[in-house]
């Protein structure tokens, strides 16, 4: 069913672009378009062929190295379920038993924001991390062009970096649906904003910590803006900060702060989110020096959210109700593949090499 599909939406996609085009709401890129027309013939293929999870293939987390592989590290050491009943309670069992995790280590690209002015490239980027995840080739070497190396294809992918989110998932959700692919594709930065905006008890302000080097970029106020706008959130408003709980809450208050912060969003794999939890408890506690200096940046039903907490949620939950877990008795498995230019390619293109 899946080879008829792309041929068929060929023909429907040739009849419109036969007439006047009417812009209605966003489009994707023109490689999306090529995938499913068959003019871009390796990613038709993919497509056709591995564009629905399997038990046996992998979980596959992209992005630059500072977000992708302390997140892949929770990943192997997460125990956040009872593995039997699903519930959320540590058992002391690895939730991802016998699970392979696959970074793809983008060494070309990043930084993301150096793209902020050519955003489709960043948009075409991320359609081809999902074809490299999906592909059951990889490339041996940096002078192996035609990929001779076998890999397994993904199951679930992850898009570590909050830039891939705002211009990247569009695209990559569109490919999905116009070729009937059902990849689960999350988004650490997506699962965040929708915790507290989307949720029954909104928070109007919130306060986002993530890497240093992303703080003055300006892309968690607009990922702010447009997770507002589409869960339908006036007046809300985010300040964004880097390092301890304590390091932030000293940079809000720097900044003429005082209205109570309703969250504080952990974007920094990086973080001990143990720590930001005694953090917090001491602020709470009226018995501190902490509650005096910082209790009136906290309301009293602060919520404290961590992406890669909810990630690593989202990947089991999405393991357990599609019945992709392996069952197999082991520990989980990291395997690296750094992304690389390739030499030769258009300017997105890439080689993926095992480390």
């Amino acid at each position: 069913m899946r080879r008829i599909l792309l041929p068929m939406l060929a023909v429907l996609l040739a009849a419109v672009s036969c007439g006047p085009r009417q812009r209605s709401g966003r489009e994707a890129i023109s490689l999306v378009y090529d995938i499913v027309t068959g003019s871009d013939a390796r990613g038709s293929r993919i497509m056709s062929e591995f564009g629905n999870p399997a038990s046996g293939g992998e979980i596959y987390i992209a992005g630059s190295p500072i977000f992708t592989r302390p997140l892949a590290a929770r990943f192997l050491e997460c125990d956040i379920a009872d593995n039997v009943r699903g519930r959320k309670w540590s058992d002391g069992l690895k939730d991802f038993a016998g699970e392979t995790f696959c970074c793809m280590i983008d060494e070309a690209f990043p930084p993301y924001s150096r793209f902020a002015s050519t955003p489709d490239s960043l948009r075409e980027l991320a359609v081809r991390y999902l074809l490299a995840a999906l592909d059951t080739r990889c490339n041996v070497s940096i002078y192996d062009l035609d990929g001779n190396a076998e890999k397994s294809s993904a199951k679930i992918m992850v898009l570590s970096d909050p830039w891939l989110l705002r211009y990247g998932k569009f695209d990559i959700d569109t490919l999905q649906t116009l070729t009937g692919g059902t990849v689960p594709v999350i988004s650490p930065q997506a699962l965040m904003l929708e915790a507290v905006l989307a949720a029954d008890t909104k928070s109007f302000n919130v306060g986002i910590i993530c890497d240093s080097s992303c703080v003055s970029s300006g892309i968690y106020p607009e990922l702010f803006r447009h997770a507002c706008s589409k869960y339908d959130v006036v007046g809300a408003k985010c300040t964004v900060g880097s390092g301890s709980l304590y390091d932030f809450l000293d940079s809000y208050l720097l900044g003429g702060n005082a209205r109570p912060l309703d969250a504080i969003l952990l974007d920094d794999p990086a973080a001990d989110m143990d720590a930001f939890e005694e953090q917090l408890k001491a602020i709470r506690d009226f018995s501190r020096e902490e509650y005096m200096k910082y209790g009136r940046c906290v309301s009293q039903s602060l919520r404290l959210v961590s992406s890669s907490a909810l990630t690593m949620e989202e990947c089991y939950r999405i393991l357990r109700s599609r019945s992709l877990f392996t069952h197999k008795i082991a520990q989980p498995v990291l395997k690296n593949y750094t992304v690389k230019l390739h030499p030769w390619g258009a300017d997105m293109q890439f080689l993926l090499i095992p480390e």
